[in-house]
């Protein structure tokens, strides 16, 4: 079942996104066949939803599992006001929902909710592989390293993805323990472009190194980094560190109060909080 973005879903599947003018071609098909229903009754929907309700499902996890928005899931249990009820608390129950939102929405089964819920907020895992980049550490190298299509890493860094698995934060969580003060490697002409590419793209979107980030927030979603990336100048370096900010090998290291930064402590911490239900 395609989607008005040219999404496809199945249930126990993810949503995969497919170019827009394959979905164009799709729906014109439907149009000259007949087949076009661009709406479907909201009440069997309403239902459905409800029942996914009782069964411990949030709003979050029950859009994402559908590939719809929560306000969606909102609007179609506790309906929408009118224009001319502004300033009311009265609701106008939704007769009818978009059939694909509809489709999308009954595909869904209890089991496919908790999967999703299972996974936890991607912001802490993006912060760190964004962090590792700025040191210079490649995308590409870092995915090597935890086994991954480059891609991967590229949807997680760029945003994409929303949400990992507990694995995967927490693989990524342990390279960025063994490698927040390690500097790259820049043995060779190739490794250097590697680097310098890596250090140009965080500080084109201005993602602070590991020595800018409060490691017991990183994981926040409502925390905001002050730091930003930026490049050495003058004399005011501090010896055994890059032009990042980060620790350079054999040097030990400290934050602005002098201390060492516990990462994998908080790592762990932020792990523990996960399984017992906070949220990251």
């Amino acid at each position: 079942m395609a989607g008005r973005d040219g999404r496809i879903c199945r249930a126990g599947a993810p949503v995969v996104l497919r170019p827009h003018r394959e979905y164009v071609r799709w729906r014109t098909r439907q149009i000259a066949y007949g087949r076009w229903e661009p709406w479907a009754d909201a009440a069997a929907v309403r239902g459905h939803v409800r029942r996914l309700r009782a069964a411990g499902g949030s709003y979050e996890a029950i859009a994402a599992a559908a590939g719809v928005s929560p306000m969606t899931v909102h609007r179609l249990l506790h309906g929408q006001r009118r224009p001319e009820d502004r300033g009311r608390a009265r609701r106008q129950p939704l007769a009818r929902v978009s059939a694909d939102a509809g489709q999308r929405l009954l595909a869904v089964t209890p089991a496919i909710v908790e999967q999703v819920a299972a996974r936890r907020d991607a912001t802490g895992t993006r912060r760190r592989l964004q962090a590792l980049i700025a040191v210079g550490h490649p995308p590409a190298a870092l995915a090597h390293r935890l086994g991954l299509a480059p891609r991967m890493v590229a949807r997680i860094v760029r945003r994409t993805s929303a949400t990992v698995s507990p694995a995967l934060h927490s693989a990524i969580c342990d390279l960025y323990d063994r490698l927040w003060d390690v500097a790259p490697p820049e043995r060779t002409p190739a490794e250097r472009r590697a680097a310098a590419a890596a250090r140009a793209l965080a500080a084109g979107h201005g993602w602070p190194a590991p020595m800018g980030l409060d490691d017991s927030r990183i994981d926040d979603p409502a925390y905001r980094p002050r730091a930003h990336w930026r490049p050495a100048a003058g004399s005011g370096d501090v010896p055994g560190r890059s032009s990042t900010g980060a620790v350079l090998p054999g040097t030990p290291s400290t934050d602005a109060c002098g201390r060492t930064p516990a990462h994998g402590p908080r790592c762990q911490a932020a792990n523990a909080q996960h399984h017992r239900g906070g949220h990251s």
